[in-house]
This record gives structure tokens, C-alpha cells and sequence, in this order.
């Protein structure tokens, strides 16, 4: 055998090496992209689990929380410190979704229910005051002017009242 013939034999020999390599690497990224995605989803869910148990077990912050969205005014110094921060959690939670959601590890399906938050906290008076106050400046532009654009968006919000006023409060379309 020449060393022509033996260097074609070795460079055949090496594509075909590589080339399971490649593949197997590209199974590898997929199934790694499917865990950081599965991860980001299992992240929010968890976060906002631990900011809903707060409410659900404290009837004292659901209340500071419900009343301070419509009207953080009427909030007395310490209830406003409450509603402040937990309000403020919120943002901060979103912010850290959204980048995940950009970047596009958190999906799309995930990324709806926040964006649907989102859209009634800035229509409710006492949360958007919030929004105005801290969060426009504390968090990243990038958020700042996607939560900005949201009310323009001719999107509903959902409606905490009518959620829980019972069926004598829900609209009903006639059919």
C-alpha cells in the first residue's frame, strides 16, 4: 500500500468516526435544551407556588395584597411596606422569567399565564403604582419596555373580582 492510498484510507476512516460523534453530540444538545427548557418551567412554577402560599396562608397579606391592588392608598405605613415588596417580588420574578423566555429556555406555554399576569397587574391601580415607583427603574430596560408595550396590546385581563364574586358576577354571553 502507497502512503497516497494509506492517507485516503485514513481520512475515509476519519469521516467515518466523526460522524457518529456529530450525531451523537447533536442528541446530546437537544436533550439538554429539553432539561434547561423543562428546568426554567419547574423554576417559575415554584417561585410563584411559594408567593401563592404566602397569600393562600396568611389571610392577613391576601387581604393587604387584595386591597392594595385596587387602592395601594388605603393602605395603612405597614401594610404599604407589605404590598410593596410582595408586589415587588412579583415583578422581580417576571423580570428573571422574561429573560429566560427570551433567550428561549422558558416556552412559550409557560410564558403565557406571566404575560396574562402581567397585563392585569398594570391595569390595576395599586400594583401598577408599583410598577411606576420601583420596578420601572429597578428592573432591566428590556422588561421595562415589553411590560410598558403590554397595555396597548388590546389583550383581557382576568379579573380577580369576578373570579371569586361567584356565578351571579360572571358575565354570561347570550347565546
Amino acid at each position: 500500500m502507497t502512503l497516497d492510498e494509506l492517507a485516503l484510507v485514513a481520512q475515509v476512516l476519519g469521516v467515518v468516526l466523526v460522524v457518529p460523534t456529530v450525531l451523537y453530540l447533536a442528541v446530546q444538545i437537544r436533550q439538554n435544551t429539553r432539561q434547561m427548557r423543562d428546568s426554567a418551567s419547574h423554576q417559575y412554577l415554584d417561585t410563584n407556588k411559594d408567593l401563592n402560599l404566602a397569600l393562600i396562608g396568611n389571610k392577613q397579606v391576601a387581604s393587604v395584597y387584595r386591597r392594595g391592588s385596587v387602592d395601594f392608598d388605603m393602605l395603612d405605613a405597614d401594610e404599604k411596606v407589605q404590598c410593596f415588596f410582595f408586589v415587588g417580588q412579583y415583578y422581580q420574578v417576571f423580570a428573571n422569567m422574561f429573560e429566560l423566555w427570551r433567550g428561549g429556555t422558558l416556552p412559550d406555554a409557560t410564558w403565557h399565564p406571566i404575560r396574562k399576569h402581567l397585563i392585569s397587574m398594570m391595569a390595576l391601580p395599586g400594583t401598577r403604582h408599583v410598577w411606576d415607583s420601583w420596578a420601572r427603574s429597578g428592573l432591566p430596560s428590556a422588561f421595562v419596555r415589553y411590560v410598558d408595550a403590554l397595555p396597548g396590546s388590546g389583550e383581557d385581563t382576568y379579573s380577580l373580582e369576578a373570579a371569586l364574586g361567584g356565578p351571579g358576577q360572571r358575565r354570561h354571553d347570550p347565546a
